[in-house]
């Protein structure tokens, strides 16, 4: 005869996986089946702003700068824009000896990717994203987050 102690148990097992089988479940569902479109922007945004500093614009294949980044005088201007190399760089938040370090985002318009190829923050997180065609990419600690507009939106 089956204790209650080992009814519990087999009970707790089902039950956790159950649990993971569900989430496991809307995880691939999510990752792989849920189709986002083509994107036709990419908004790079600074801070708490909602308002995009830049934005890549792989319908026309151009770069759109709104605005630059308020920034202490010391650290230059930002964004920069390299069309050459395909490289947008803010100045981020996070500091390493009292100094702000850069977040740089690396663009391709034939590809419609995007990527942080470069930052300091622990554990290089962003930079470890890897290339996005339409999933954001964010960099808490530096404060910066890319965005993707694409052609199933209509809220834009």
């Amino acid at each position: 005869m089956m204790g209650k102690k080992d009814r519990t148990n087999k009970r707790d097992v089902l039950l956790i996986t159950i649990l993971l089988v569900v989430v496991g479940g809307l995880f691939i569902y999510f990752q792989i089946f849920q189709s986002t479109g083509e994107a036709n922007y990419a908004h790079v945004y600074y801070g708490a702003s909602n308002e995009p500093m830049v934005t890549i614009d792989f319908v026309k294949n151009e770069i759109v700068q709104y605005n630059e980044q308020d920034v202490p005088s010391e650290y230059g201007s930002f964004p920069i824009i390299d069309e050459g190399k395909k490289t947008i760089t803010l100045l981020g938040d996070y500091e390493i000896n009292g100094v702000r370090q850069i977040v740089v985002i690396e663009y391709d318009f034939g590809l419609k990717t995007v990527q942080i190829i470069e930052e300091k923050s622990p554990n290089h997180i962003c930079s470890r994203e890897g290339v996005s065609t339409g999933k954001p990419l964010i960099c808490l600690p530096n404060r910066v987050r890319v965005e993707f507009e694409t052609s199933d939106d209509s809220d834009f």
